[in-house]
């Protein structure tokens, strides 16, 4: 069952799509396929404008992030995954600053080191110009 509310049926077909995605990753992740579980949520990034539902896509990301081996997984990653990547990298950081004395935006800051240290300091520029995630 969805955990959104919505009026609108062409939300509530997103947010039904979302609440897909998440409950498959929570599945991935709770079977140790962190790695599947972040490339599955990253697939296909939410664009919406609702605040509430780009939340708990980037929340669902970034629990993925948090036990995902960065460099292998990179290695694997197109420019796209990672500007998705980096877009979530700093929703994360927004979403959990000073939480637990800022130990989980220093696992953000260690994706941004390697995602720059791959696609160079466009991957930056890509992520703040385009405003979905």
């Amino acid at each position: 069952k969805s955990r959104f509310k919505s009026d609108s049926p062409a939300k509530m077909a997103e947010m039904e799509e979302l609440q897909t995605v998440i409950d498959s990753c929570q599945q991935m992740m709770g079977g140790g396929d962190y790695a599947g579980a972040l490339r599955k949520a990253i697939a296909k990034p939410i664009s919406t404008k609702d605040q509430k539902v780009k939340e708990a896509a980037a929340k669902n990301v970034c629990a993925a992030m948090a036990k995902t081996g960065i460099p292998k997984f990179l290695e694997e990653c197109d420019e796209s995954q990672c500007d998705t990547l980096m877009k979530y990298t700093f929703k994360g950081m927004d979403i959990y600053r000073g939480v637990n004395k800022g130990k989980e935006c220093a696992k953000f800051l260690k994706w941004h080191e390697e995602l720059v240290k791959k696609c160079g300091l466009g991957v930056i520029m890509r992520a703040m110009v385009d405003k979905k995630c």
